[in-house]
């Protein structure tokens, strides 16, 4: 699976669903240096998962990029 290839492999989860913006920091630079950007971004659009940091991205601007797909 493309999870054992990732940064965030050894961090702390909750960084990822943190509303502080240290965390959130930490978890976008992780993501943004991440071998398996795309493929974890991928994934959360697949699943539909707004909530939390995927693929270098936050839940409001995954749920933009679902409701473009769904009008297009």
């Amino acid at each position: 699976m493309f999870q054992d290839k990732a940064n965030c492999l050894e961090a702390n989860p909750e960084i990822f669903f943190s509303a502080k913006l240290k965390d959130r920091a930490l978890a976008l630079s992780l993501c943004n240096a991440c071998p398996v950007k795309t493929e974890c971004l991928e994934f959360a659009l697949e699943c539909e998962s707004i909530d939390g940091i995927y693929g270098g991205t936050l839940g409001d601007e995954r749920k933009a990029m679902l409701k473009n797909a769904v009008s297009n």
